[in-house]
């Protein structure tokens, strides 16, 4: 009997808790055919769905949870949500025919685009800087550190956010002056084992070597050590960089949020240029490479969101000559172009490490610092992310056959070093005065397949002098 009475009371309970959980789509734990070892997919809900559901009321239709170990990440901010899970072709069934899902997509492969180069550092400032603060063409080599940055704006970008979308950054280089968090990983591991983070990071906003040296940059890591990374990474990224900047804008000293992707996909992916839509509807600023594959940049993500019919500021490189690198995409989603090829940036392994990479992952973080250093010079462009893209491309520079060379907007203040001293209204930095201290300077490259193995090898070490 008392068998009996239990066996009651359970089929009562199981029947009340079925009864009150939502019918459409639901499976419940005594007829779920969920099995682990799936492939990854992102699922993005449906906002425009009668009925917006729940994050955790999609999974549980799927007899998934949040802390389910094949929930990989979930995407809850105000603009969109979802999740990425590893599933089977059964769940994947079921939520094709969930009306309220917008989009089911299996995660992806997504790499850095840069080409590694090896190179010697002397002298006082990378010719990145020279070459977006003038109008002027000028010649030398990509490998000195013998030219000049000419900016108006005092502030360089103090209080501009800049999200770092990569394999990390390491904050303790010298070039960031404690400027540099890392705030986020994929896999709990903040550092920067592979070094090409740290290189974005210094162009965009490092001391001497970049553009917006005042500007905050926090380290949003989607790329593992070997350059490469899940799309599904890359969109929980850009998921924590919407949430962070909106916990952020109301802050007094805020100017402004960017984020940077120095990353490409081999082939269009819906949820990462789904969620780059979203960070620029939430007002952040996107700046991203064009890719390295010398083809049409609008056939990858997030390249593809650039031009006149998206919102993201896709980066294509030149060289030193203004000439379009030969391993550049190209385009109508190319926005404007930026030096790409034999750039100089911070690197990993001591603070005073440097390496010259070349690809459009280097012609990006120019773009991205010019961005963080209009933000803190005009309010209005710092809110608007389509009229800060529309000032980008008015800003540059014709250098032929349509293409367009980001620039400061100083233009054509710079006329040589000789005169830099009789120039008014303009500050012009030193890489003598910044460097002060850092005798030991080394040099390094990486192997040539640097896209599968993050390997390093030290190859010269210099002295600047100082």
């Amino acid at each position: 009997m008392i068998l009996s009475l239990r066996s009651a009371l359970a089929a009562f309970t199981f029947l009340t808790l079925a009864n009150s959980r939502p019918t459409s789509g639901y499976i419940s734990a005594a007829t779920s055919t969920h099995e682990s070892g799936g492939e990854e997919h992102i699922v993005i809900v449906n906002k425009n769905a009668p009925i917006t559901p729940q994050v955790a009321e999609v999974l549980q239709r799927l007899d998934l949870h949040e802390s389910h170990p094949d929930v990989r990440h979930v995407f809850n901010n105000s603009v969109f949500q979802g999740f990425a899970a590893s599933m089977k072709s059964h769940c994947l069934d079921l939520l094709a025919n969930m009306s309220d899902i917008s989009h089911v997509e299996k995660t992806i492969s997504i790499s850095h685009a840069s080409i590694p180069t090896t190179m010697d550092v002397r002298g006082n400032a990378p010719w990145g800087l020279q070459r977006i603060s003038t109008a002027n063409r000028f010649s030398g080599s990509p490998s000195a550190m013998d030219y000049t940055y000419a900016y108006t704006d005092s502030n360089l970008g103090s209080g501009s956010d800049i999200y770092i979308l990569d394999t990390g950054v390491y904050t303790a280089h010298n070039v960031f002056s404690n400027r540099a968090k890392m705030l986020w990983s994929y896999d709990n591991d903040l550092s920067d084992q592979d070094g090409h983070g740290t290189h974005v990071s210094g162009t965009a906003a490092g001391n001497i070597l970049g553009v917006a040296s005042n500007a905050n940059i926090f380290g949003v890591k989607t790329l593992s050590s070997d350059g490469s990374g899940w799309s599904s990474n890359v969109v929980a990224g850009i998921d924590f960089a919407i949430k962070n900047h909106e916990a952020r804008s109301n802050s007094q000293d805020h100017s402004g949020s960017v984020i940077s992707m120095s990353l490409a996909s081999s082939s269009p992916v819906d949820a990462i240029n789904a969620a780059v839509f979203a960070a620029i509807s939430s007002g952040i600023h996107v700046c991203v490479a064009a890719g390295n594959s010398a083809t049409d940049a609008c056939s990858s993500s997030p390249a593809g969101g650039g031009g006149s019919q998206g919102g993201a500021i896709t980066v294509g490189a030149v060289d030193i000559s203004n000439t379009p690198a030969s391993f550049s995409n190209y385009g109508s989603c190319v926005d404007v172009y930026a030096p790409g090829v034999n750039v100089i940036s911070s690197w990993i392994g001591a603070p005073n490490m440097v390496n010259s990479l070349s690809g459009t992952s280097m012609a990006t973080p120019h773009v991205t610092g010019i961005i963080a250093y209009a933000m803190a010079a005009n309010s209005t462009l710092a809110k608007n992310p389509g009229l800060m893209k529309e000032w980008v491309r008015m800003q540059a520079l014709e250098a032929g056959d349509g293409v367009l060379v980001a620039n400061n907007g100083v233009q054509g203040a710079y006329q040589n070093q000789r005169k830099r001293g009789e120039e008014k209204g303009l500050q012009w930095r030193f890489a003598r005065r910044a460097f002060s201290g850092l005798d030991a300077l080394m040099v390094c490259a990486r192997s040539e397949k640097m896209a599968v193995t993050s390997a390093w090898l030290c190859n010269a070490k210099r002295s600047l002098g100082l």
